[in-house]
């Protein structure tokens, strides 16, 4: 099945939104190519839902850090979902370097993100206070 290049590179730029608005906690690109339902899978939180929350979900993450900075090394785009391959490093609060990598899985309904998954190279955080 051939795929829409323009709806690929489209869905490849709002997928890249998603680690721009992280890295300037600016989401208001991000919130205008996001469905009203969208889920997000986050390792060891529940499902969060709805765009709003998703957001909310974001920039309290982002509090536990001094700094945080994604970048990326690929991205791939098919059948209505993009795939992104990422590094990020920063600070944590306490001053304790922060590192990690992994994948963020992307579904479009409409043209808009409605479902996002992460998945984390490093899941250490998760247990960690």
């Amino acid at each position: 099945m051939m795929s829409d290049m323009s709806n690929d590179n489209s869905y490849k730029e709002i997928a890249l939104s998603v680690f721009e608005a992280m890295n300037t906690s600016n989401f208001s690109e991000f919130e205008k190519n996001a469905a009203d339902d969208l889920n997000f899978d986050f390792p060891g939180a529940d499902r969060v839902e709805g765009v709003k929350r998703v957001i909310l979900f974001f920039k309290i993450l982002l509090r536990k850090y001094n700094k945080l900075t994604f970048t990326f090394s690929d991205v791939i785009v098919e059948n209505k979902k993009a795939c992104v391959v990422w590094t990020n490093k920063g600070e944590e609060k306490d001053g304790k370097p922060y590192k990690n990598s992994g994948i963020t899985l992307f579904h479009f309904t409409d043209d808009k993100v409605s479902f996002i998954s992460d998945y984390f190279k490093d899941t250490s955080f998760i247990n960690s206070k």
